[in-house]
This record gives C-alpha cells, sequence and structure tokens, in this order.
C-alpha cells in the first residue's frame, strides 16, 4: 500500500474520541501485513516499534486515533412509536453542526449504524471556531430503514454524516483527516524504512486515543513512561492553515502550539532529515514550511509536560473539525503535495543516525568567532 492508499484506508473507518476501536484494529492490521512489530498500552494506545541502536535515543512518531463527534448515551421513548437519541459532544465541533437538520450517524460497538438528524441541543457555548452544548437530541431519519434507538447497545459514537475521502484536484478531501493523516504518515514511514532497513536508532510509532478532549491517550502514555524517558516525540498532525502556513507550500516543521514552544534539539532531526532531501535534488518538489501553528494544541506538550525532549509537524488543514471559515460544516481537506512532503519528511527522519546536525546554527553560533574576535580586539578604543 502506498501512503494514499493508506490514508484511505484509516479514513473509510469512523471514530470519535473513546471508539477509535476500528481505526486502532486497521492500523494493527497493516502493520502485521508488514512484519512490523506491535503492542497495545494498558489504554489501547497501539505502539509499533522497529529495533535499532539500542544506544542512541529512539525516535517516536505520535499521531492521534481520534476526532471530534458526540457521544450516544440513551434511547428515550417519547410515545409508543417515537424514540429519540440523547448524546454528547466529544470534541470541539463548529457552531453549525449543532443546527437542526445536521445529519449524523450513530454507530453502536456492534456495528449497527442508525442514520438521523439533530433536532434539538442545550444553550451553546462559543469558543472561537468552536461550540459546546451539554446535550443534543437526535431523530432518528424517517425512513423505515436500519435499527430503532433502543436496539442499538450504548453508549455509542456519533459521527457528522459526511464523505469518508475522494481526491479532488490537488486537495484530500475526507472527514477525519485530523489526525488519520498523520498516522498514515508515521505508518508509511515505518513500512518504508522496515522494508529496507535503514534506520539507525530505534524507530516507534505511537498511535493514541482520546486526544480531542484533552490529550488523554498521550498525557497517560507519558505519565506511564510508555516511551523511554530519553526519546525524542514528535508530533505528526494537522492544524488550521493560516498566512504563515499555508497550503501547497509542503508540510510544516511546527515549532509550538497553543500551549507551549518545542524543543531546538528535538527540531534539528527533523531540520536535518529536510536538509538531506534537498540536497539530493528536490527532484519531486518537495517543500518544507517552518511556523508556529498556535491554533490548538497537539501531543507534543502532553509529553513536554512530563519532561521530554519534542517536536512536531502538521499538515495544514483546512475546514479543522469539519468547520470551513464561513462556518459550513464539510470535510476537512490538505493539500496532496503538502501529505507528500509530510511522509517524505517524516520517513527521512526515521534514518537519523543520532549524529549532530552539521547544518545547525546553535553549533554554529557557539563555535568561537575568531576572525570577528580578532576585528574587534583591533578596534578597541
Amino acid at each position: 500500500m502506498n501512503s494514499l492508499e493508506i490514508l484511505e484506508t484509516l479514513c473509510m473507518q469512523p471514530t470519535v474520541s473513546f471508539y477509535e476501536h476500528r481505526v486502532a484494529r486497521e492500523i494493527a492490521n497493516i502493520l502485521a501485513a508488514n512484519g512490523i512489530q506491535q503492542r497495545r498500552d494498558r489504554w489501547g494506545n497501539v505502539i509499533a516499534h522497529l529495533d535499532g541502536n539500542d544506544s542512541l535515543p529512539p525516535l517516536v512518531f505520535v499521531a492521534h486515533m481520534d476526532h471530534p463527534g458526540f457521544e450516544a448515551i440513551e434511547a428515550v421513548e417519547i410515545d409508543e412509536d417515537e424514540e429519540i437519541i440523547y448524546a454528547e459532544p466529544r470534541g470541539g465541533l463548529g457552531t453549525r453542526a449543532y443546527d437542526v437538520g445536521t445529519s449524523v450517524q450513530v454507530i453502536a460497538q456492534n456495528g449497527n449504524t442508525l442514520f438521523g438528524t439533530i433536532e434539538s441541543h442545550t444553550h451553546l457555548r462559543h469558543a472561537g471556531r468552536f461550540a459546546r452544548a451539554d446535550r443534543v437530541t437526535i431523530r432518528p431519519d424517517e425512513n423505515g430503514f436500519g435499527p430503532k434507538p433502543s436496539q442499538l447497545t450504548y453508549p455509542a459514537a456519533v459521527l457528522l454524516d459526511l464523505p469518508s475521502f475522494r481526491l479532488d484536484g490537488d486537495m484530500i478531501r475526507a472527514r477525519q483527516l485530523d489526525d488519520l493523516a498523520g498516522c498514515a504518515t508515521i505508518l508509511a514511514g515505518l513500512i518504508d524504512v522496515n522494508s529496507g532497513k535503514t534506520n539507525t536508532r530505534p524507530i516507534m510509532g505511537l498511535f493514541t486515543r482520546a486526544e480531542e478532549v484533552g490529550l488523554i491517550g498521550a498525557a497517560l502514555s507519558a505519565s506511564d513512561e510508555t516511551i523511554p524517558k530519553d526519546s525524542i516525540v514528535v508530533s505528526v498532525e494537522t492544524s488550521l492553515k493560516s498566512e504563515n502556513a499555508k497550503q501547497g507550500r509542503g508540510v510544516v516543521i511546527r515549532v509550538g502550539d497553543r500551549m507551549t514552544t518545542f524543543d531546538h534539539e528535538a527540531e534539528a532531526v527533523l531540520q536535518s532529515a529536510a536538509h538531506r532531501i534537498s540536497e539530493h535534488g528536490n527532484k519531486d518538489g518537495i517543500r518544507f514550511q517552518r511556523a508556529l501553528m498556535g491554533a490548538g494544541g497537539c501531543e507534543a506538550s502532553a509529553f513536554k509536560a512530563y519532561g521530554y525532549s519534542v517536536t512536531g509537524t502538521s499538515f495544514p488543514l483546512g475546514a479543522w473539525h469539519n468547520t470551513e471559515d464561513d462556518g459550513s460544516i464539510v470535510p476537512e481537506y490538505i493539500h496532496k503535495d503538502d501529505f507528500r512532503s509530510g511522509v517524505a519528511l517524516i520517513t527521512e527522519a526515521m534514518r537519523d543516525d543520532g549524529e549532530p546536525p552539521h547544518n545547525d546554527p546553535l553549533r554554529q553560533l557557539a563555535s568561537f568567532p575568531e576572525t570577528g574576535a580578532m576585528r574587534l580586539r583591533e578596534t578597541l578604543g
């Protein structure tokens, strides 16, 4: 499978915070098919591992398997022939996701699916692009097909009823690119590096749960020290496009998020990988950007809070959390070239040999500037 095929496979699976099991299963299947070691931690995070020189700090690439949506709590009988579903939001959604008539899918853990629409909600509390309500009411479609609300098992995942995946000119559009694009990128890199045994360091892929409701899977992993404490952690994410991070100009080397700035020593791994790719002629037009993407938080911050060295990448994302700039509810989208450059960057970063990068500007600043010193001495008054 190539990177786009991996991404499509993941995007076809529904996922909401706490209901990532279908994506986790696909990731496990892809890893197994490519002979890559894997395990689950006690929280259900998926951990892939490539052996390397154990004297070097591991490189750990992190992405989350969930996406904002709702959680169906219970079915309620209104009268003898009428039932509705009460649900609660899980993660940030745009205001219009709560509009009466918004189409949703209720997906029980046994796979039964009910199509319905938002009928009502409690008072909305606005926060920037997003809003939150304590509860929404979902009314089943009146088409006579599918299970009744009382025939589902609860709690259950509720997704916005949007197209799962499609290629549209230069854009990749999907219901859940945040952060299945990151998961697909890591998988593509692991497969490439494992097939050629081209890594020097130990490499890990960490696919986490419940990021959208507070970085929960990542924070628990960091607290448990599921990965070695000397690891360099690379968050592979999407984040809202901006004037500083435009679509079509390449993946972003992310220097920070809404909560914190990241670490220079860790970023040097990505900068060295970008330099090696550029040195090889850049024949495929692969480009990179560098920016602080502060619209949201990412899992690098969760690991930084527990003392890890962190850095990150991000795909400039349109319709973040399915909310377009005009407020409409649509599939998310990223540029094909950005996705391609992100896969190239992460794959090359996995080949890092642990040596100090020659192009690190801080190393150059730290070397004694003898010529400048001589000139200063000559011009002392």
